[in-house]
């Protein structure tokens, strides 16, 4: 009998081990969800749908777009760093999960460390825009301006702490300039006052105001990021009148800590893949993003610049969600 076990044993923790394997091997078995932290319908929503769409079609399952918005995309993290560590649940985060170390004094989740960063999907330029009665059409221009009335220039934001604030707070410093911050209850509506007179300026995400700017309801002076953006290649980048100035949100997919690397991996391959393909970068500049496809450590090394970066913004902003 003693005998009959010793052998027993082995062989049920071999096809223990081999049916772990299998069941590892054959992921993706059933459809994966995206957790979205914001409405649909947003910059971040288009991009997940993008994502999911081709991502199904290479990963030969469905993949499911699920919005969670509330609390600056906190109440999605906290779903997501809770559930399963399968590869099934997947987080869209963006640059706005790191500056909220920095806005909230207490966390449910740690973005760095509860995460398993997996790639950058897209990189959104802001676009420094103005009302079309204001009488300048530079960012040179612009400067001059908000020095010759300290306080009397008003940019608007989706609300404190979001890259409009932080991206109007980084110009204000790097300018030297004094300008008034207008928060509002998301972009949408300060974009209407900006069109209306209300505020003058406004660094809207291109994603949100290509539309705005191409039917000329806005004047477009400056865009965040180094180089041109294609959608609007005659609008030169600030740094160019402000050597250094560079920032634009992003979107990105993250995985539960403790998810297997054999998944990571599959992951990995797949939307860098797919994020790369000359289809999906089509699909994402016409929305006014530029599709990237980073590996994990690439996307590693960007978060930890980018950590320092809005980290900064934050505490020179004096924002604070608490």
């Amino acid at each position: 009998m003693r005998g009959l076990k010793k052998g027993i044993f082995p062989a049920v923790l071999a096809a223990l081990v081999l049916c772990s394997g299998t069941a590892m091997a054959a992921y993706p078995a059933h459809s994966i969800n995206i957790v979205v932290p914001f409405s649909a319908g947003g910059s971040t929503d288009i991009v997940a749908r993008i994502l999911a769409r081709d991502l199904a079609t290479a990963m030969g399952q469905p993949v499911v777009v699920e919005n969670k918005p509330g609390a600056s995309g906190n109440i999605a993290g906290d779903y997501v760093a809770r559930s399963s560590p399968d590869g099934y649940t997947l987080f869209m985060g963006t640059s706005t999960s790191i500056a909220n170390i920095a806005l909230f004094k207490k966390l449910p989740f740690d973005i760095l460390a509860d995460f398993i960063p997996i790639s950058q999907i897209a990189n959104t330029p802001l676009v420094l825009v103005a009302n079309n009665d204001l009488p300048v059409d530079d960012v040179a221009g612009l400067i001059k301006l908000a020095k010759e009335k300290p306080g009397k220039l008003n940019y608007g934001s989706g609300g404190p702490g979001t890259s409009q604030h932080l991206g109007g707070v980084m110009f204000s410093k790097m300018a030297n300039v004094e300008m008034t911050h207008i928060p509002y209850k998301g972009a949408a509506p300060a974009m209407t006052d900006l069109m209306g007179g209300n505020i003058q300026i406004m660094f809207a995400p291109l994603i949100d105001a290509l539309t705005f700017i191409r039917g000329g309801k806005v004047k477009a002076l400056g865009i965040t990021t180094a180089k041109a953006a294609p959608q609007v290649p005659d609008v030169p980048p600030i740094a160019k009148t402000l050597p250094g100035f560079e920032i634009a949100t992003w979107n990105a997919v993250f995985v539960p800590a403790g998810t297997p690397q054999a998944v990571v991996d599959t992951l990995s391959r797949s939307i860098t893949a797919v994020t790369r393909s000359p289809e999906m970068h089509k699909a994402i500049e016409n929305q006014g993003s530029e599709a990237i496809g980073s590996t994990p450590k690439e996307f590693k090394a960007f978060l930890d610049r980018e950590t320092v970066l809005w980290k900064g913004l934050v505490k020179s902003s004096g924002a604070s969600a608490d």
